[in-house]
């Protein structure tokens, strides 16, 4: 089957548990390749994720189906921390997928981002 592409929203269940999920994230030492295997699953992938300090994060996924994500994350045991809400992305563009000669990403050149 196709892998698809989704956007997760994760929702901490509480403020108690978006500080667990901090300190369990603080005491990680795996190297960004090891998270990513680790995320890796029969049916679906976790290719990016966007967290911050707000009470809600983004994941993008590749998967057959929501559901497949929503498997990912009991057996990964996030459920412990968030609820999820998946939804499918039919539209999908990224900036560093553009050739080295674009314009757009030669203007992106001149952005300092903070990593």
């Amino acid at each position: 089957m196709i892998r698809k592409r989704f956007i997760a929203i994760h929702t901490f269940h509480s403020e108690e548990s978006k500080k667990a999920f901090q300190k369990m994230n603080a005491e990680d030492t795996q190297t960004e390749e090891e998270w990513f295997a680790n995320w890796t699953f029969e049916k679906c992938q976790c290719v990016a994720t966007w967290i911050g300090d707000e009470d809600f994060f983004f994941c993008h996924w590749l998967s057959e189906t929501d559901q497949d994500i929503h498997k990912a994350l009991t057996a990964m045991g996030l459920d412990d921390f968030v609820f999820t809400a998946c939804y499918e992305s039919s539209m999908y563009m990224d900036i560093n997928l553009l050739p080295d000669s674009s314009a757009v990403k030669k203007s992106l050149s001149k952005v300092t981002v903070d990593a």
